[in-house]
């Protein structure tokens, strides 16, 4: 081989290279926002589930001891709503730090969990009655958007751990200065 046939070779070495790099830097950029979006639609749906199971709490279909149990595990998540899932700082806004709270939300979301099952699968379908029933099916609902999202999101995150451990992606450093999204370990049922 002649040192043109070389060049051309390194050439094309390089080109696929190039490609299959930035292939790969678009994919984990769409990871990435896929993650943050997914993060927060978990927030909400984390919100939406202490909301219900707070109102079902009021509703008086509990006895009075479960509805206490119950309000209080609603109260404390809504409180700390605005505290980030986990810290791996997607949730970091550009120029502000959010002071730290010293708060684990997922204990707290997974207290609310435990108190669910402590309180309202306990009921029968007969003992709801039925102008508590549309509530009781809201809150039903909230507790399966918050399983099926926080799987989704951890579904993401994985992705985006097997696209960053790949040698192209470390050695080039694709992902950049992003930090590594965590994923959201809780009880959710």
């Amino acid at each position: 081989m002649n040192a043109s046939e070389w060049i051309l070779i390194v050439i094309i070495v390089v080109a696929i290279v190039v490609l299959v790099s930035t292939l790969m830097a678009r994919r984990l950029d769409r990871l990435h926002r896929t993650v943050v979006k997914s993060r927060r639609t978990l927030e909400h749906a984390l919100t939406a589930r202490a909301q219900y199971a707070h109102d079902f709490a009021d509703s008086g279909v509990l006895d009075l001891a479960g509805a206490i149990l119950l309000a209080d595990a609603a109260d404390n998540c809504l409180r700390q709503g605005m505290e980030p899932i986990v810290d791996d700082g997607l949730d970091r806004i550009e120029g502000f730090d959010f002071p730290a709270a010293g708060v684990d939300r997922r204990s707290l979301e997974s207290d609310l969990s435990r108190t669910l099952r402590l309180t309202v699968d306990e009921l029968g379908e007969s003992e709801i009655p039925e102008e508590n029933r549309e509530i009781y099916e809201k809150l039903q609902r909230s507790r399966l958007d918050v399983r099926m999202t926080r799987s989704f999101h951890n579904n993401h995150v994985a992705q985006i751990s097997q696209v960053r451990r790949a040698p192209l992606a470390s050695v080039l450093r694709l992902a950049g200065n992003a930090p590594a999204p965590a994923t959201v370990d809780m009880d959710d049922e």
